[in-house]
């Protein structure tokens, strides 16, 4: 038989779950786990160990297939549907060895299966690799999170400061036929740049805040084409200083859908001042408000470059740039298109990208129509 040695456990020791319905296969692998420095506890059933995890969370599970009334199958899929604990790796340990058995174990949730009679070294180097790997995940996920709060923070305390510069350049601005034109310029740059600076900041606090925002949503009936008109009404100044045209269109007074408040605007602004941004001058962005016999629909479309082919599957990605540019040299931080989808799918809504009718990007949103 091969050799196996075990790999080097991770620092302190883990917490392991052993669920077996013969008492006998639980006394033969709680020894050789505790002789490598773990915690042991056993459960005897599938029932007695979702008991035990209500008040303790193990570093791994030890789990057997075959046990009267829930199998492990089964223990293994209730697991991975409640978040507390699908982060858990579980390995299955079983007499059985057939083929389909094991898939069925890795498509229940389950990061490897071992059959017995096992090697004890072998099974103890499968251990330490899961818990090795669940160390790791769990480092990585509190670093992700502290950099996380720290980029929030940095964005947050400087919005205060850019706000400032803008005020500043846009009082300056006000006296720009009693300076020389040179100093002017200058100012108008700095005004420029500090509102792509706050631009940039405010799309990192929407992503920060994305995750809390859906969970936060209240969902309720709402008119589409009220909602449209106040954010067409936000960004109608923008367009005109592009020389560009907002135009929207409305099937009906009223078209009734099932959204959050606060992340419908936030969704359909973004979608506007993304077709403001990519659009040539002196051009004209259309709205269109339909609804079929399940959705209300936003369609937007504009008369820039659109999307390439070969491009189109990283549209709703996080901080994607694209090889089209913004018509007016404002920011693009990848991030807005990515917020709209996510917003958009958590009220149960879509939305898909598609080439234009006057050969630019168009975007079509769709949201239940209320009951």
């Amino acid at each position: 038989m091969t050799q196996f040695d075990p790999l080097p456990r991770p620092s302190g020791s883990s917490l392991i779950l052993v669920v077996d319905d013969e008492p006998k296969n639980i006394q033969v692998v709680g020894p050789l786990l505790l002789k490598q420095g773990h915690e042991v506890i056993a459960a005897g059933s599938g029932e007695e160990a979702l008991a035990k995890l209500r008040s303790v969370k193990p570093d791994l599970l030890l789990l057997d297939v075959m046990m009267p009334g829930m199998t492990g199958f089964d223990l293994c899929r209730k697991l991975r549907a409640q978040f507390e604990w699908q982060d858990i790796p579980v390995i299955f340990l079983s007499a059985v060895t057939d083929k389909s058995f094991v898939m069925e174990a890795l498509a229940a949730g389950a990061v490897d299966y071992v059959t017995k009679p096992f090697h004890g070294p072998e099974l103890i180097s499968r251990v330490q690799v899961h818990l090795n790997l669940q160390s790791t995940r769990r480092r990585l996920a509190t670093t992700i999170d502290e950099r996380n709060r720290l980029l929030e923070v940095v964005a947050h305390d400087l919005k205060n400061p850019l706000g400032a510069v803008r005020f500043a350049a846009t009082m300056l601005q006000e006296q720009g036929d009693s300076m020389p034109r040179g100093q002017s310029a200058l100012i108008g740059s700095i005004g420029d740049a500090a509102d792509r600076a706050l631009e940039i900041v405010g799309s990192l606090l929407q992503t920060r805040q994305l995750e809390e925002t859906k969970a936060q949503m209240g969902l309720m009936a709402m008119c589409l084409r009220e909602y449209a008109e106040e954010a067409v009404k936000s960004f109608r100044r923008h367009g005109e200083r592009k020389r560009i045209s907002l135009n929207l269109e409305s099937a009906g007074t009223r078209i009734p859908v099932t959204a959050d408040r606060r992340s419908l605007l936030c969704a359909l602004e973004n979608l506007i001042s993304n077709a403001i941004k990519f659009s040539p001058q002196g051009s004209t962005v259309r709205i269109c408000l339909l609804h079929d016999d399940k959705s209300g629909i936003f369609q937007i479309d504009d008369e820039g470059p659109g999307v390439g082919e070969e491009e189109k599957h990283l549209l709703f990605r996080k901080f994607t740039r694209l090889s089209a540019r913004p018509t007016g040299g404002e920011i693009s931080t990848g991030l807005g298109l990515h917020i709209v989808h996510e917003l958009l799918e958590a009220m149960d809504g879509s939305v898909n990208y598609e080439r234009g009718p006057r050969g630019g990007a168009c975007f079509v949103v769709r949201l239940p129509l209320a009951g």
